[in-house]
């Protein structure tokens, strides 16, 4: 059986994260996910599922293009994470967090019009993205659109040095099994359709977009 993925942050590093990702791109990651949410195409009532939220930087980015009817359920398990959001819920209570593992089935209250997955899915094992996958279209309308931030499918020998480096070294150990998998191809058996793809860091990282069958 295969372990459980560890991939909360925690200590120093959950402390600072959004700091600790400032510096490790270069002050480029607030512009990168500033593009990826605007390419998301919020509507302003949308009723959004977010996995695994983190600091809830995109949260605030997301809130501010919604309307007063539009609400976000952050699913988040890390303590040092969900300080930072219930200091963001208290000044707007159109946030929910909910102490839930992405990787264990779950219902939501009600059914997202949007699921949102941010850098998430790659620290996570093979047969633990499938159970998240299998979480989102159960939660998810009819015609509800799933989201997928995260490394694109590239060869890892193909890339730069410092691809390689941070993948292999930096990064998680499940990060070079997962952008060796062809999402576009694995979402339509998983009951998805109408992928669509946007593409930043030099094709390096995607937003990859689908709607439930």
């Amino acid at each position: 059986m295969t372990k459980k993925p560890q991939v909360e942050i925690t200590g120093w590093e959950a402390r600072h994260y959004d700091r600790f990702l400032n510096l490790i791109s270069l002050d480029r990651y607030g512009g990168l996910i500033g593009r990826a949410i605007n390419d998301l195409q919020l509507r302003p009532e949308e009723i959004v599922m977010d996995l695994g939220a983190g600091t809830g930087r995109m949260v605030r980015l997301m809130l501010q293009q919604m309307n007063k009817q539009g609400r976000i359920y952050d699913l988040e398990v890390g303590d040092e994470m969900k300080t930072h959001l219930f200091e963001l819920q208290k000044s707007d209570a159109r946030l929910i967090i909910i102490h839930q593992r992405i990787e264990e089935p779950f219902l939501l209250p009600v059914q997202a019009t949007l699921v949102f997955i941010s850098f998430v899915l790659h620290g996570l094992h093979q047969q633990h993205r499938l159970q998240v996958i299998q979480n989102v279209h159960q939660n998810l309308q009819v015609g509800g659109r799933f989201c997928i931030l995260d490394y694109n499918h590239f060869s890892l020998e193909n890339a730069p040095w410092y691809v390689r480096l941070g993948i292999r070294h930096i990064e998680c150990e499940t990060t070079e099994d997962f952008i060796t998998r062809d999402w576009p191809s694995l979402l339509p058996e998983r009951g998805f359709s109408n992928i669509q793809l946007r593409r930043y860091a030099r094709g390096y990282i995607r937003l990859l977009c689908c709607q439930k069958l």
